[in-house]
């Protein structure tokens, strides 16, 4: 018997298994820098993992390039981006994302302001933190039209706030 399913809940399926990546990759440097924290030896976190040490050595390279963050108190991501891909790999439900991405603390982009008043430059990079990382989630399919605009309206007096 051949199961068929729908171009929309494959692509889902898809998003689903996509974010998964993305957060094991996370979860597994944070994990690795938490054992050397605790002051675990490289050698015998990579002896532990079936790794050589220098594996584990240019992962927290990596890492701190990457600017891997710790997650804050409070909050399932350390972005609001990331929120949005544990949501998205149904690691969180929706109340709790749109809650947390509600209350997030966003960084005001300097970026926004400079592109508004001269419209026609280059557009500049927006720092981490931003609710653009929103926008982002929601063009990548991450989270829904609806949740983005209830995330909004709670935001704005973050957004707005000097």
């Amino acid at each position: 018997m051949t199961i068929t399913t729908s171009p929309e809940a494959a692509l889902s399926s898809a998003r689903r298994a996509r974010a998964r990546r993305e957060l094991g990759g996370l979860d597994y440097i944070r994990a690795v820098r938490s054992a050397v924290d605790a002051g675990a030896a490289q050698r015998d976190i990579a002896r532990a993992l079936g790794v050589a040490q220098p594996a584990i050595s240019r992962l927290l390279k990596q890492a701190a390039a990457r600017g891997v963050k710790p997650i804050p108190e409070g909050f399932s991501g350390a972005s609001p981006y990331e929120i949005a891909e544990r949501y998205a790999a149904g690691d969180i439900d929706r109340d709790t994302m749109i809650r947390e991405l509600s209350a997030w603390p966003y960084v005001k982009s300097d970026a926004h302001t400079a592109a508004q008043a001269e419209w026609d430059s280059t557009p500049y990079p927006d720092p981490p933190g931003t609710f653009e990382e929103v926008e982002d989630a929601r063009s990548a399919g991450l989270i829904d039209g609806e949740a983005y605009d209830l995330i909004l309206d709670a935001s704005d007096d973050v957004l707005d706030a000097p």
